[in-house]
């Protein structure tokens, strides 16, 4: 082989083994956490648990999706909604539905003037907790949950196991338009990266209030652009470890997907660890983008390979290693619990990947968030430098 082949070799042997590695060893940690423990403890104590869901706007179905999470199989529970204004479309539905579960309340919050507004919003929800309440949950107003969710969820918690959970999210693209299923993909990814490290990132997080109130999250949450990344350092900077727990991913019904809400979605998930965690952007942007010239260009190979353009070892090489990343993405397909096509999951695939390093590398300019209708310029750790009000349009569709 000519030295221009070694190289090639190993840059598509550093490209690729990340991937099936983090892959692989999550889906182990799935397996297993599957398996039934016959030496689990089960908690037969049930203290006061209150939800708090931040809502803005109304998705499609959005009436199923909350009432999922005011129907669980728990004996004493309370959920609480938490809307910037009255004049909120999502503030009509959260009527209807504290005057149908009376174990429900919606309290409005405000606009949010040094933070994020969905951080502002679970302050305020913080601040009206009943005296009771022990066990603190979060959660997105864009997840559903099996009725048995809350108990399986907040048993760790009940038991002493430990002191906060968290889980995901996976996505139901209907139709599977390409940018859906693209979501979906992420999802499945970013669900084994979390898996692997357990950290509050989307979906749902449950804290004792004791160990939330000595951590004095308030304060972090009161100047900070995002909730749950920020949770997850003050965690880990106070040596408190959090169990994810893959048997409770939530459900998130993605309707009619287009690329504009995709990748807004995306601009969001790859500028917040920007500032909250930049070492681990960095690292991510540097491997996103490697990975993505490497299918680019083995793509390109191979097709002057079938033209005979190219030598018979680039040309086969390119094969295997289009090969082994399509079989990475099959794997992931099967972390997806909602039934997509093969054909669209594989035709999706190449769309993500290059929209998405478009994503990454324009993340490297980008010095501020748009979401919800308010653009926000953070600063060192997340914290909001300034805000003023953006494109309302953006901050529609799907919830974080």
């Amino acid at each position: 082989m000519s030295f221009f082949e070694w190289a090639v070799l190993i840059w598509i042997l550093f490209a690729f083994l990340p991937a099936p590695l983090c892959v692989g060893l999550g889906m182990l940690k799935i397996v297993i956490a599957h398996r039934p423990k016959s030496n689990q403890a089960v908690s037969d104590k049930f203290p006061e648990i209150e939800i708090l869901i931040p809502i803005k706007g109304i998705l499609p179905d959005q009436d199923k999706i909350l009432e999922s999470l005011l129907q669980q199989d728990y004996p004493n529970y309370q959920v609480m909604f938490l809307i910037e204004s009255q004049d909120d479309p999502a503030s009509l539905l959260v009527d209807g539905l504290c005057t149908r579960f009376p174990h429900s309340r919606k309290v409005i919050t405000g606009t949010a003037e040094s933070c994020g507004q969905k951080n502002h919003n679970l302050v305020a929800g913080i601040r009206c907790l009943n005296r009771n309440t022990e066990i603190i949950m979060f959660c997105d107003s864009s997840n559903m949950a099996n009725a048995d969710w809350l108990n399986r969820i907040t048993a760790p918690i009940r038991t002493g196991a430990v002191e906060a959970v968290t889980t995901f999210r996976a996505f139901d693209p209907r139709p599977e338009t390409i940018w859906g299923v693209s979501q979906a993909i992420y999802a499945a990814f970013l669900l084994l990266l979390i898996v692997n490290k357990p950290k509050p990132w989307g979906g749902a997080t449950a804290i004792a209030r004791d160990t939330f109130n000595r951590l004095g999250v308030i304060e972090e949450w009161s100047r900070n652009v995002i909730d749950d990344l920020t949770l997850g350092n003050i965690l880990d900077r106070a040596g408190i470890k959090i169990l994810m727990d893959p048997r409770c991913v939530l459900r998130s019904p993605l309707p009619s997907q287009t690329l504009r809400g995709f990748v807004h979605y995306m601009d969001r998930q790859i500028l917040f660890p920007k500032w909250t965690n930049p070492i681990i952007w960095a690292m991510t942007v540097v491997f996103y983008l490697d990975l993505a010239l490497a299918i680019l260009v083995t793509t390109i190979i191979v097709v002057m390979f079938l033209f005979g353009l190219v030598g018979p070892f680039l040309g086969w090489l390119s094969c295997v290693f289009l090969v082994l990343v399509f079989s990475v993405v099959m794997l992931l397909r099967q972390v997806n619990p909602f039934h997509i096509p093969v054909r669209s999951w594989l035709a999706s695939f190449l769309p993500f990947i290059f929209v998405t390093g478009f994503v990454f590398l324009r993340s490297v300019f980008r010095n501020y968030i748009d979401w919800h209708g308010t653009k926000y310029w953070p600063g060192k750790g997340g914290v909001v430098l300034s805000a003023e009000s953006a494109d309302p349009v953006l901050g529609a569709g799907h919830a974080d």
